[in-house]
């Protein structure tokens, strides 16, 4: 007995030294966690940490294999004996658990439990977590000794506790301050937007150790949320992606209290990411780019299903960080608005050299010319004629070089292709019971001409037209991609084409695209579903 009091005794001063090495605050836990099972002989140890609503936010469990934890389902969050031990922060020692008042049972798949300790783990006087113990190994009861061990070692556990939580504190915001700096550095020596939301999303990556961070704007026209920048394993992917209004993204962009954290997405629906990735999200955070009033986006931070909820230090430090890189967005505006304006200036400037100087001097060459030919023979006559006419087709080429450089009016723009595109989909979404996926790729309004946009809404209405009405799809998916060619894609996962389907509507796209240069393509998609592909070259427009 003295020999085995004094291996205790041995362990648990080791364990108050290497907890002092501890910098890592998931790793302190675990360290605890195990400690607490080999200190008092306990089978199964769980680690509950309290969030800001007094209930379990984590739990570290030992002696449970992952196939345990995953078939026992989600873990309690302070109902029962667990709930017992955080309203009265005092230890609590049960011969059987499942006989105490406040007992509620086990869930399916749980191993039998009897025996049981629990202790509380405080840091500065404040309730942090609680251990719990069950299952002596021996088979008898935990003795007053094994509850004053555990309150030894809860005490030491609470220094090394609260260490990593200023070490993970002090990183937080060195990482923070280092990328703040980057991004304003980059801010002041002129760098595009787009520059400035990679560095973003790909500095808020780092500093929340996480899997994936997005930066989402409002389109000008349509406000609804696209995907600008990405960072992560499967960023390329994510780029031009409109989000689904009513999201967690549309919340923390556009309501009052904008940021969101959803420590389980998959759980949550608004909180759902609708990218296809190749794993699931589970911890997600959304934050707002800006006053909600004059949002400029939302920066949203992952990580992938099955890895550890941010921690309350990670969400104050992007909370942080996000509203720093609002104020260098804003910056980036108002220093693109300036250039802007001063290309505009220089614009109007040439505008009316051109139309003042170079347009009268060439009309005036162009009647002096005139007047010394009346008095030249025929042949020479026609000659100074033509050049005339040379002249007149380039003073109606300068004067159209003049009205494009002239700024439109607010009110001559007619609404772009990207517009269009969306409110096709808003369309089409009551008919279908759902919102179709949609992605952009180039420069969309700009390189698409009136004709051709003309023709890529109507393909686009007949394509979601042809889902709904026969495809039994549970999905769709739209991409529009303008670089050599406009390349319109719709693909669903539905029952494919029937066979008792007149093919005249499919018939008059594919004529579209040969009166354009361009060809219709309809094949399958996957085992189920269907693609269609309406291609047109912009060479020929």
């Amino acid at each position: 007995m003295a020999e085995h009091a004094r291996e205790r005794t041995k362990l648990l001063l080791d364990a108050m030294a290497n907890f002092g090495r501890g910098l890592d605050l998931e790793a302190v836990l675990n360290q605890i966690s195990a400690v607490a099972a080999q200190l008092v002989g306990a089978r199964y140890v769980a680690l509950g940490v309290l969030g800001d609503d007094g209930r379990i936010a984590r739990l570290l469990t030992v002696g449970l294999s992952a196939a345990q934890v995953g078939a026992i389902g989600p873990y309690p969050t302070g109902r029962g004996i667990l709930g017992e031990l955080i309203r009265r922060q005092v230890p609590l020692r049960l011969h059987d658990l499942s006989a105490h008042p406040a007992s509620v049972g086990f869930p399916a798949n749980h191993p039998p439990m009897r025996s049981f300790l629990g202790v509380p783990l405080r840091v500065h006087g404040t309730a942090f977590g609680n251990l719990y113990l069950t299952q002596k190994v021996d088979g008898g009861d935990f003795t007053d000794e094994d509850e004053r061990l555990l309150e030894a070692l809860a005490a030491g556990a609470s220094v090394a506790i609260e260490n990593a939580h200023l070490y993970e504190e002090s990183r937080l915001r060195e990482q923070s301050a280092r990328a703040n700096d980057e991004i304003s550095r980059r801010v002041l020596a002129g760098h595009s937007q787009e520059d400035l939301h990679a560095l973003i999303a790909d500095r808020a990556l780092h500093v929340a150790d996480a899997d994936l961070a997005v930066i989402a704007r409002p389109e000008p026209e349509s406000k609804r949320l696209v995907v600008r920048s990405a960072s992560g394993a499967e960023a390329k992917r994510l780029v031009g992606v409109m989000l689904p209004p009513g999201s967690t993204f549309s919340g923390a962009a556009f309501e009052p209290d904008g940021s969101s954290v959803a420590p389980d997405a998959m759980a949550d629906e608004r909180a759902q990411l609708s990218f296809d990735l190749r794993r699931e999200i589970g911890a997600l955070l959304a934050f707002p780019l800006g006053e909600p009033s004059s949002t400029r986006g939302v920066l949203a931070i992952g990580r992938y299903g099955g890895r550890v909820p941010f921690a309350p230090l990670v969400v104050e430090a992007l909370q942080g960080f996000a509203a720093q890189a609002a104020v260098a967005l804003e910056l980036a505006e108002h220093r693109a608005d300036v250039e802007r304006f001063a290309v505009q200036r220089d614009r109007g400037r040439i505008a009316r050299d051109l139309h003042d100087l170079a347009i009268q001097r060439l009309y005036a060459t162009g009647l002096s010319l005139l007047a010394a030919g009346r008095d030249l023979d025929d042949d020479h006559a026609r000659r100074i004629g033509r050049a005339v006419d040379e002249i007149d087709e380039t003073i109606a080429l300068i004067r159209t070089t003049v009205h494009r450089l002239q700024p439109e009016g607010a009110g001559s723009r007619q609404a772009g292709l990207r517009s269009r595109v969306y409110a096709e989909i808003d369309a089409a979404t009551s008919r279908l019971g759902y919102a179709p996926r949609l992605r952009f790729d180039g420069p969309v309004d700009a390189a698409v001409p009136p004709n051709i946009a003309d023709h890529v809404v109507a393909v686009l209405r007949e394509g979601l037209s042809n889902v709904a009405r026969h495809a039994h799809a549970r999905t769709v998916s739209v991409r529009l991609v303008a670089l050599d060619d406009v390349v319109l894609t719709v693909a669903d996962d539905g029952v494919g084409i029937p066979t008792d389907v007149p093919l005249s509507g499919l018939r008059n796209l594919a004529r579209r695209a040969a009166d354009l240069g361009g060809a219709l393509s309809v094949q399958p998609a996957g085992a189920n579903g269907t693609r269609l592909e309406w291609r047109v070259p912009l060479s020929q427009s």
